[in-house]
């Protein structure tokens, strides 16, 4: 009989000691936001991060309306410094695939230099290629950058921020 209480209190103790939990939220430098149960990574002098614990939960109370405020000019967003990727773009691809031949289109319209593996026909593109945690292609390597598949959009961010 003891055993059939104790269970059960154990239980309940042990799911109320995570209620008091603490939830971490950063803007990466990246400008994501991010909620974890842990700190953030070796956080850099003047990031903000804000602890919530369990009393932060409560809902939040009904807007107030605005009060009217003067025009002032919204201040102006430092330049950021971008630097472009000058490197050679790699392209993991086949001959067959229709979106490999659009990803080269794509860079040769952008002046951008590449080089292509088929990895069908190079054994030595298939080892890279599967190195690289490759399952598909195009598989388009830009610097430290993998992106799978075509996407311009994400092959412009990283020929635009070079790293």
């Amino acid at each position: 009989m003891p055993i059939r209480i104790l269970l059960p209190i154990v239980t309940l103790l042990l799911t109320c000691s995570l209620a008091g939990a603490e939830m971490y939220k950063w803007v990466d430098e990246h400008g994501v936001v991010t909620f974890k149960d842990t700190p953030p990574p070796a956080t850099k002098k003047g990031k903000k991060v804000k602890v919530y614990t369990d009393g932060d939960f409560a809902p939040a109370p009904s807007p107030q309306p605005a009060a009217p405020r003067r025009a002032t000019p919204a201040p102006q967003p430092a330049p950021s410094v971008k630097q472009r990727f000058t490197g050679t773009v790699e392209l993991y691809v086949t001959d067959w695939c229709g979106y490999c031949k659009r990803a080269e289109r794509y860079l040769q319209s952008k002046g951008v230099s590449y080089v292509a593996y088929d990895i069908e026909k190079d054994s030595a593109a298939m080892q890279r290629h599967k190195d690289l945690g490759g399952r598909g292609v195009p598989l388009i390597v830009v610097g430290s950058h993998k992106i799978s598949g075509f996407s311009p959009e994400t092959i412009d961010y990283y020929l635009e921020n070079g790293r």
